[in-house]
């Protein structure tokens, strides 16, 4: 990944998106604007509302956008999908992690502070994605779902796609309980690689290497992912880390570009 300033606001961009033509797409930075405060996305993480309507007002200008095109779920570490239109109203996102649209000029989003966000770019049939996957979402293979309801809706197929894994904790800062073990096990199968045991039936857990099984699962070819290495914990004075106490949310979202 790296880091690009656009009109004074300091984004991060994944490589192999910056590429592509038809699309754009950013990570927020928790300094993204020099400001007193930092650049927080989330209503919840900041008494202050109009902090949150300036930031995410920030954000869409340098989206070059306006900010009522710029959509985030209320996310609940569930696998609830929603198809945005531009008839899609707030109530429509709550109880959401991931978000699809075809239509362009529409820019989705979501945030994080250690789980992982994920962004999509079905170059075939124009159509992108946005999913966040701490680790319930992982083992629940929200990153498949998306992909299979853009399959459903939009006619994606793993072949077209191209895959961003954003920043978020890595497994060498990602020590997990028992029933955290026990839930990657059922889900994965206990010998992909995907875990390194630690002491009291703990484990270190890879979220990056999880979700990149979901994207080759689908066929979405290995050259076409990319993995920022980016850890929300080793990075924290880039990206918010609930891990390392933070209330703050960073934002990873993409859209089809208005211009034709």
């Amino acid at each position: 990944m790296k880091r690009i300033d656009f009109n004074g606001t300091q984004l991060w961009q994944f490589e192999n998106f910056s590429r592509e033509d038809n699309i754009r797409h950013f990570v927020t930075d928790r300094k993204s604007v020099t400001a007193p405060n930092e650049f927080t996305l989330s209503y919840s993480s900041s008494p202050d509302k109009e902090e949150i309507k300036s930031n995410r007002r920030l954000l869409a200008e340098a989206m070059r956008i306006a900010e009522t095109s710029l959509y985030f779920p209320s996310q609940v570490h569930k696998v609830r999908i929603v198809n945005v239109t531009s008839r899609t109203v707030k109530e429509e996102l709550m109880e959401t992690d991931a978000l699809i649209t075809n239509q362009p000029g529409l820019c989705i989003a979501v945030m994080s502070a250690d789980c992982v966000p994920i962004l999509l770019y079905d170059k075939k049939n124009q159509a992108v994605g946005a999913v966040h996957s701490g680790w319930r979402g992982t083992v629940a293979k929200i990153l498949s779902k998306t992909l299979e309801e853009m399959q459903r809706v939009f006619g994606t197929k793993g072949e077209d796609v191209i895959a961003g894994i954003g920043p978020s904790v890595c497994q060498d800062s990602y020590e997990v309980g028992e029933e955290v073990v026990n839930e990657v096990n059922s889900a994965f199968g206990k010998d992909v690689g995907l875990m390194i045991p630690q002491a009291n039936n703990k484990a270190k857990l890879d979220l990056w290497k999880a979700n990149k099984f979901q994207l080759l699962d689908f066929g979405v070819r290995e050259n076409a992912i990319e993995v920022s290495d980016l850890c929300t914990v080793k990075n924290n004075s880039h990206f918010f880390s609930a891990r390392k106490g933070d209330a703050g949310r960073f934002a990873a979202g993409i859209m089809l570009s208005p211009e034709k």
